[in-house]
């Protein structure tokens, strides 16, 4: 187990290796997002409150495409991946189902990290603060974890009624993997589920100065 856990260790630094040198040198047109200008957030189990990396791609066509990283404070801890494309700017959605397994083994690429497998025998529904959103629990070598995926509205704000969106010009996807060990039980699931929050934070107004 100790083995596995440096394995996991190595390949979360690797990966944040590759994500800054290609940031800085290889790919001109990934900004960083301002802590005010974040619109995604996880308050999940042993993350940290801020995501370690957080940066914003805009395409010509006005395509945006937001991507984040949170890791546990610890070694070997949990850590998790999100990428938001948003169509706001043009008038038109995203909709239809999506592969999350398919979203798991693509975003996980680069920890090096083995194939994932499924858990659950089919996507289930959990909330969130934005409304219900799929979610799928699955291993990834030593880890078990859990991918969840919903649309939303413009706002990010959840439907007028409690239906799972199936279109929307928000499209928001994430991982997040327990320390290798701890179990993704079905408590646990939601749990980290309705910490996943789209939409940014109102800023806390000055205190009045006293006469």
């Amino acid at each position: 187990m100790a083995l596995l856990l440096r394995k996991c260790a190595v390949s979360l630094a690797l990966l944040l290796s590759a994500v800054s040198a290609h940031a800085a040198e290889g790919d001109k047109s990934w900004d960083p997002i301002a802590l005010d200008e974040q619109q995604v957030r996880w308050a999940a189990d042993e993350l940290a409150a801020t995501p370690h990396m957080a940066e914003v791609f805009t395409a010509p066509l006005g395509y945006r495409l937001e991507r984040y990283f949170w890791r546990a404070q610890k070694p070997a801890g949990a850590f998790a991946i999100v990428v938001l494309r948003d169509l706001t700017g043009d008038d038109h959605y995203l909709s239809g189902p999506v592969d999350l397994m398919k979203f798991a083994t693509t975003v996980l690429k680069g920890l090096e990290a083995p194939t994932p497998k499924a858990l659950d025998k089919a996507d289930h529904a959990e909330a969130t603060p934005n409304g219900l959103a799929s979610a799928l629990r699955f291993e990834l070598g030593a880890r078990q974890c859990l991918v969840i995926g919903f649309y939303a509205a413009p706002n990010g704000k959840p439907p007028a009624k409690s239906i799972m969106l199936t279109e929307g010009s928000i499209r928001v996807d994430g991982v997040y993997c327990a320390t290798a060990g701890e179990k993704m039980t079905s408590a646990r699931a939601s749990a980290v589920a309705q910490g996943l929050t789209l939409g940014r934070e109102a800023a806390t107004p000055a205190p009045e100065m006293k006469k």
